[in-house]
């Protein structure tokens, strides 16, 4: 006796969609609901913060560092008389002169060093390498210096700091240099010379020569100045540097946490 089963009941409309697949067909799943695209926080107005923030920052880095060396130069490298004085440098020529080239006061390159607010006094010691020696240091304008030694043999200092010199060729000087009247500071003498002189505005040169003016120069040499503004350049620094930087640091900090809650709205 056979039993009939009756195929479990499918409906019509699973039944087409099985015919329309056809046979091994796969079921495509519906793509996911998409999230709202995500927006970008960096508005005009962000990165302008970010921009000033940042150059705020760096121009207060070169504010404290500038402070720094100043204050660190007024507390321990003046001397008893109060000058702030540079190491010891050397200096020698075969010729009849040293001379270091024009330093221009009051200049548009550095009108901003007004000589009497910011370097004081000024000191120039030059020894002879040969202690027993005698040696004439001058300072005078440039443009007189130049006339002096023009067809004189000399050397011409062009970077005090690093001894870099140039020589050039000549004669010997028609007259000794203690003779000459354009001198506006001047020592000579055996043995350590010391020149002090009230800077002004002007181009300036310094000029060191045997008094007899012979050929053969060789010294040692250091340059000093009282900068009486030094003290309050620092302070003025350091406190207009902190103030930048800290500004520099919120506008930077405030564009980055705005644009970062704007991204994940």
């Amino acid at each position: 006796m056979t039993e009939n089963r009756v195929p479990p009941a499918t409906s019509g409309a699973g039944n087409v969609a099985q015919r329309e697949r056809g046979p091994g067909a796969q079921t495509i799943a519906p793509p996911p609901p998409t999230a709202g695209a995500h927006r970008s926080g960096w508005s005009a107005g962000r990165i302008t913060a970010l921009v000033i923030g940042s150059v705020l920052g760096l121009v207060s880095i070169g504010l404290l560092g500038a402070g720094g060396t100043a204050l660190w130069a007024d507390l321990t490298q003046r001397d008893a008389a109060g000058y702030v004085t540079t190491g010891i440098h050397g200096f020698s020529t075969e010729g009849s002169a040293l001379t270091t080239a024009p330093a221009e006061l009051d200049s548009p390159g550095v009108g901003w060093l007004y000589p009497s607010v910011v370097l004081g006094n000024v000191r120039i010691r030059v020894t002879p390498v040969n202690g027993s020696t005698s040696v004439f240091v001058g300072i005078a304008s440039s443009s007189d210096v130049d006339r002096f030694l023009a067809d004189v043999s000399h050397t011409v200092i062009s970077d005090f700091w690093t001894e870099g010199s140039q020589s050039v060729a000549g004669g010997a000087p028609g007259s000794d240099p203690g003779a000459q009247g354009f001198w506006v500071a001047s020592a000579s003498g055996v043995g350590t010379q010391t020149l002090n002189w009230d800077p002004q505005s002007g181009s300036w040169s310094v000029v060191v020569m045997n008094p007899d003016g012979r050929p053969g120069v060789d010294v040692v040499a250091d340059l000093g100045a009282t900068y009486p503004a030094l003290l309050g350049i620092a302070i003025a620094s350091l406190a207009l540097g902190v103030i930048l930087l800290v500004v520099g640091v919120l506008l930077v900090g405030s564009a980055i946490r705005r644009s970062r809650r704007a991204g994940t709205v």
